[in-house]
């Protein structure tokens, strides 16, 4: 591969998703492999590791998750795409080693913002996770560890006993004093 390539796994069982997503994905400096199945991706894997991988959840033989797990620990950046994504799903991609996860159907900017993120996430030295979280009040960790837990707003604020309201508002800064945008990052974060 020549230098400064990036080279890109797409794994989705459905012709036109993977299409579209090469479409999105392809240009100069970009090299794609594209897989119908997880075993495919397996295979390749295992002789030549992408920089980064898209892989859909729902695939016949083996899932997404089924993949994750046989290539623990995954040594690059693993971006789930599901139509059929919830946050309890997302969290166990995450704590196997997924880095993201975008729901179909995606919109360009969000595959490549998606994709940005990920490759500038391996160059950069991580924060030190503990000193982060010991910034959080005590209602903050308590959010920040159901939410790691894959709870909803609504299920945190019944198992709290607050309003969803004050979940939000708890969330929100959460998010801010650990700088994540979103659960995915939490949950990344929290299994340092």
């Amino acid at each position: 591969m020549p230098a400064g390539e990036i080279s890109i796994a797409i794994t989705d069982d459905d012709d036109a998703v993977r299409e579209g997503l090469a479409a999105v994905l392809d240009g100069p400096g970009r090299r794609l492999s594209l897989h119908a199945h997880g075993l495919s991706f397996i295979e390749q894997v295992t002789d030549a590791p992408p920089d980064i991988a898209f892989l859909d959840l729902k695939m016949p033989q083996l899932s997404g998750l089924d993949v994750l797990r046989r290539l623990a620990p995954v040594s690059f950046p693993v971006i789930m795409i599901s139509a059929h994504g919830d946050i309890a799903t997302a969290v166990e991609a995450i704590r196997l080693g997924a880095y993201d996860f975008v729901e179909k159907p995606f919109r360009p900017a969000a595959i490549e913002a998606a994709m940005a993120h990920a490759l500038d996430a391996g160059r950069q030295p991580s924060a030190d996770a503990d000193a982060l979280l010991s910034a959080l009040t005590d209602r903050e960790r308590d959010i920040a560890d159901a939410l790691n837990r894959g709870l909803t707003n609504k299920e945190v604020a019944r198992e709290l006993d607050i309003s969803p309201r004050t979940v939000e508002i708890h969330r929100a800064r959460v998010f801010a004093k650990l700088s994540v945008r979103n659960v995915a990052e939490l949950v990344r974060l929290m299994s340092r």
